[in-house]
């Protein structure tokens, strides 16, 4: 059964998949999750925002793993076949890593800098009506939410013109 895979097929669907997963995870978080938990009262706003966010962290690592691999994998599989990829292929590729290493870079500013404080202020029970430093924490923290969600699309566009 398993000489019957096609493993660059299944390694391509599997990081097409994990980058749509992650990158609709960000937009469904923006643009509906957090103005859900904003409506909220103040003391259930940060406990659901929260419980939003460490589900999101987790989904984000996860996702980024199996794009490091399966990125990998691709590259691999692509040079394998043989031939020149063609200065296009490579520029293009070398942008959309640029672009997920900052992604990386801010979704790791989010887990270890930015979450946990918030993740204090929700532990103490506090509101960001009450505390400047928890409201400027998750601005920044969703700043950076919306920043990944739009670099996100424009990876999965690269990751189109790729394929071609």
């Amino acid at each position: 059964m398993l000489d019957s895979i096609d493993w660059a097929v299944a390694a391509l669907w599997l990081h097409v998949l994990a980058a749509m997963i992650w990158v609709g995870a960000l937009a469904f978080f923006g643009v509906a999750f957090v103005p859900a938990a904003r409506a909220l009262a103040p003391d259930e706003a940060i406990v659901a925002f929260e419980r939003g966010r460490r589900a999101l962290r987790t989904l984000s690592w996860i996702a980024i793993q199996l794009l490091l691999v399966t990125g990998g994998l691709n590259v691999y599989f692509r040079l394998r076949a043989g031939g020149d990829p063609g200065a296009f292929y490579i520029w293009t590729l070398a942008v959309k890593v640029l672009l997920f290493g900052a992604m990386v870079f801010h979704q790791s500013l989010q887990a270890f800098k930015y979450g946990p404080r918030i993740a204090a202020a929700a532990e103490c029970g506090e509101t960001e009506a009450q505390s400047a430093a928890l409201r400027e924490n998750v601005a920044r923290w969703t700043s950076l939410l919306n920043i990944n969600t739009a670099i996100g699309l424009v990876v999965l566009l690269l990751g189109i013109l790729l394929g071609r």
